[in-house]
């Protein structure tokens, strides 16, 4: 099974998100924007887990979630990886909260590895899947409206849990499945 630690997204955060996305959908360029509906914050992709070692997974979350008081995340700025200039990837930042996600997705990553799951090579940055792009069409003016986006914000919410999540991909996109929620607590 596909598995992913993630922070979902509120509502009001999603419906904020639809309408970015239509004001990025500008362009002839070809891009796979995601349904407002998945969108949510990955702390920790782990891909292929065997169902005998979920358990680990689930384990791991709920020792370091409670290490955590909750939090605020304040989600903006429109940008794109690797450049607004040529982009591969649309996303949306988070400003207030990002070290308290960057703690949390470090103690995951280093915990999870400590189980033998494989660590990420780059550096993790908290941040929202927008679209994927797959091919450019009008690069200038994708970027024009990227740029156009940046100061934009998404909304303010309270991070409380974690969430362990199942991807079954589909021909019609992923289908989500929590498998496990786990509340921050603080010590």
């Amino acid at each position: 099974m596909r598995v992913f630690i993630a922070v979902e997204i509120s509502d009001s955060i999603r419906s904020t998100i639809a309408q970015i996305q239509g004001k990025l959908r500008g362009t002839e360029d070809k891009i796979k924007w995601v349904d407002p509906s998945l969108i949510h914050l990955t702390l920790k992709f782990l891909g292929e887990v065997r169902k005998e070692r979920l358990g680990a997974v689930i384990e791991v979350a709920q020792k370091i979630a409670p290490k955590f008081s909750p939090f605020f995340m304040e989600v903006k700025r429109v940008g794109a990886f690797p450049t607004s200039s040529s982009p591969r990837v649309i996303w949306l930042g988070v400003d207030r909260g990002s070290t308290n996600l960057q703690r949390l997705a470090s103690e995951l990553e280093n915990h999870l590895a400590k189980d033998g799951f494989s660590k990420e090579k780059k550096k993790w940055t908290p941040h929202l899947t927008l679209g994927r792009v797959k091919s450019l069409v009008e690069p200038q003016k994708l970027s024009g409206l990227i740029l156009g986006e940046k100061e934009v914000v998404a909304g303010e919410m309270e991070v409380k849990e974690i969430s362990v999540i199942e991807s079954r991909l589909t021909p019609s996109g992923p289908i989500y499945t929590v498998l496990e929620r786990i509340r921050l607590k603080g010590m």
